[in-house]
């Protein structure tokens, strides 16, 4: 599978964000997810398993200390442009 890369200039951020909370919406709920720089054992890996929930880990992630859920697709989109969790799960 082929891998993109996407960095966008500062001004642009609110763009990706809006685009990428769109691509998230787009997961079909199930078992599968999208793997975002990096593989399952060193990526972060995004899986949308409950309507409405999202499951962002960032690996590797020891017993899923490094997982959480969330329940807005923006929140999920700052969250993996960041590369860190946020302290509210909104």
């Amino acid at each position: 599978m082929r891998t993109i890369s996407i960095q966008a200039d500062k001004h642009l951020d609110q763009v990706m964000e809006e685009w990428l909370a769109h691509l998230l919406l787009a997961i079909p709920v199930g078992p599968d997810g999208i793997k975002f720089d990096g593989d399952l054992s060193n990526g972060t890996i995004v899986n949308h398993r409950a309507e409405g929930n999202w499951t962002v880990s960032f690996r590797p992630s020891p017993g899923g200390s490094r997982s959480r859920v969330y329940s807005n697709p923006y929140v999920v989109a700052r969250v993996i442009i960041a590369r860190e969790h946020e302290s509210d799960a909104t």
